[in-house]
């Protein structure tokens, strides 16, 4: 039935991305909570080394229809003004044959991109590209749509119908329960506070202000994901909703309780808070378990009384496929199929809304998915309302302006082209209540500092002068990102510490304070500066006994990265970073990873 393209793919295991002003992302909305960008799950095409979340951007060029970035380009379609390809069919004689664009959730893009390769034939083309929760609710506002939707839960397109978007929610494909994970150690800690399979969601709360006011002395710390895109974390929420009266609800308990969770939430993927804290207990699928206990990590989960919640996986057609209405029909029958079965439990994932478990280690074997879908009114209302509760996002995007990222990058683009270009397309769609600021970064910028401010950190609907935003003050300053404006090594330690001072010290309880750093090498500093030796050990000092937390997050493209001097800093820092094999999929990191961070 058709060909397939697919992105060019580097694992990373499940979530991951960005780290520049790329800080642009995606989470456009309308009003103050559209706030929903996300996490989460990790893209093929880069490879977390600390933790790490999916996502994606396509830019079109060329003379043929192809795939770049995992987009099947329109030939001689420069897209629209963000740079985006329009999603056009390609004709190519018989009018049967054209082009079907399908977005799906990294959780599930092998399943899907096998599906799309065992329909193809010699006519049609799949142009199979991975999005993340955040980018795709985002483009989906912005007015870009694909031909069909494969997100990694059912909440995402009520969220975006809830806002005028038209499209058509199908079967579900796949489905995943979610239940309270951590290391065994912290699921045992609960039976000392009472706490155990027959406890429900309700009873787990009645303890949590007490474990919060018991600080780093807590047997466990209870944690959730941002709901409005980590699946496990609305999930466990909203089905979980009236156990306390309503989360929306200014009666009862509820509404104080989510605004606790909310100051206390993790940025990314929520498992990263078990990672870096191993009394952390917090919402996650069983796919995502499987994933991490096949990947080594020592995780247990604990299925609470009346449920916890299940992630169901839609197929989602948008807009009209005209002449590709049985591609389209072919694509959904092949992923309902007893192929796409055995795939997606490969991806520990159960098939359509009650498949058979797939044996995840640490899983209670008789764990089901006979749990009541949450209410989409009861989903819509806590995502706005968990936007209006959350704090602050507070970005400070660094960006690697030494020699080296003259460097070709393919298809006659520098890496700091594909910079510009992803740093450009973020800054159009995020969340203008968010805040940014711009540094650039080399050896020698300003005397011997090695970092010179661009912007200073503002609201992007601030107005910094009469009629420019800080939106269009940042977007102006980007644009003149070119090899013209680059000089000196790489100084990278001396910066990241500058910065992560900079953000501890004008940081408070009421904002999220994060640092994403994008670079194409690591330090380089013939000036001097700080080893890599004593980086490590002021971060991991500042983490420690600093009350303003920094997340960090570094974004490292190109072979002359050094994978485990990248992860070595992040970890200092409590952070993430991304290494990507190919540049050219900066964009797609860059974008997710920072919508992530602006819905924080």
């Amino acid at each position: 039935m058709s060909k397939h393209s697919s992105p060019s793919t580097v694992g990373w295991g499940q979530r991951a991305l960005l780290a520049l002003l790329a800080l642009v992302v995606l989470a456009a909305g309308v009003g103050a909570w559209r706030l929903l960008t996300d996490a989460g799950a990790g893209v093929e095409q880069a490879r977390p080394t600390a933790s790490g979340a999916g996502g994606d951007e396509a830019s079109a060029t060329g003379e043929d229809a192809r795939a770049t970035g995992g987009v099947a380009v329109v030939a001689g379609d420069d897209g629209d003004a963000t740079g985006e390809p329009t999603q056009q069919p390609v004709l190519a004689g018989d009018p049967a044959c054209g082009l079907v664009t399908v977005w799906a959730a990294p959780a599930l893009l092998p399943a899907v991109e096998a599906a799309a390769t065992r329909v193809g034939d010699d006519c049609l083309e799949y142009a199979v590209v991975a999005r993340g929760s955040g980018a795709a609710q985002s483009e989906l506002r912005a007015g870009t749509a694909p031909d069909v939707w494969v997100p990694d839960s059912l909440a995402w397109p009520a969220l975006v119908a809830a806002e005028g978007v038209q499209l058509e929610v199908g079967p579900m494909l796949a489905s995943s329960p979610v239940l309270l994970t951590g290391v065994p150690e912290a699921v045992e800690g609960l039976a000392g506070l009472g706490i155990d399979e027959g406890s429900t969601w309700a009873d787990l709360l009645g303890q949590y202000q007490q474990l919060a006011a018991a600080g780093p002395d807590a047997p466990v710390a209870l944690r959730v994901g941002d709901p409005r895109v980590d699946p496990a974390s609305m999930a466990l929420l909203a089905s979980t909703s009236a156990q306390l009266g309503g989360w929306t609800s200014g009666e009862g308990p509820g509404r104080r309780l989510l605004v606790t969770l909310a100051q206390t939430a993790v940025q990314g993927d929520p498992l990263s808070a078990v990672r870096a804290d191993p009394r952390s207990l917090v919402p996650a699928t069983e796919q995502q378990i499987g994933t991490a206990v096949e990947q080594g990590a020592p995780l247990q989960g604990l299925a609470l009384a009346g449920g916890s919640g299940v992630v169901r996986m839609p197929f989602v057609r948008l807009g009209d496929p005209g002449e590709l209405a049985d591609a389209v029909d072919a694509l959904e029958r092949e992923l309902t199929g007893d192929q796409a079965a055995q795939d997606l439990a490969e991806l520990h994932l159960r098939a359509g809304a009650d498949g058979p478990a797939p044996g995840v280690r640490g899983v209670p074997e008789d764990l089901t998915t006979d749990q009541a879908e949450a209410d989409p009114q009861e989903t819509l209302a806590l995502a706005r309302t968990w936007t209006v509760v959350a704090p602050q996002s507070r970005i400070l995007a660094l960006i690697d302006v030494s020699g080296s990222m003259a460097a070709e990058a393919g298809d006659g683009q520098t890496r700091i082209d594909l910079t510009r270009a992803a740093t450009q397309t973020a800054l159009s769609v995020i969340p203008q209540q968010t805040a940014i600021g711009l540094w650039w970064f080399a050896t020698s910028l300003d005397g011997d500092t090695d970092h010179v401010e661009a912007v200073p950190m503002r609201a992007l609907n601030q107005e910094v002068r009469s009629g420019v935003t800080q939106q269009e003050a940042l977007l102006a300053e980007t644009e003149d990102l070119t090899v013209d404006s680059l000089r000196g090594d790489t100084g990278l330690n001396d910066s990241l510490w500058a910065a992560y001072q900079h953000m501890q010290a004008e940081g408070d309880a009421s904002s999220i304070s994060s640092v994403l750093l994008l670079t194409d090498g690591i330090n380089d500093d013939s000036t001097g500066g700080l080893s890599d030796d004593e980086v490590v050990e002021l971060l991991s000092q500042a983490r420690e006994s600093g009350d303003r937390p920094v997340t960090v997050v570094l974004i490292g493209m190109g072979p002359d990265v050094d994978e485990e001097a990248l992860a070595r800093l992040a970890s200092a820092a409590g952070g993430e970073s991304f290494v990507l094999s190919d540049p050219r999929e900066l964009p797609q990191v860059f974008v997710d990873v920072v919508a992530r961070r602006a819905a924080g």
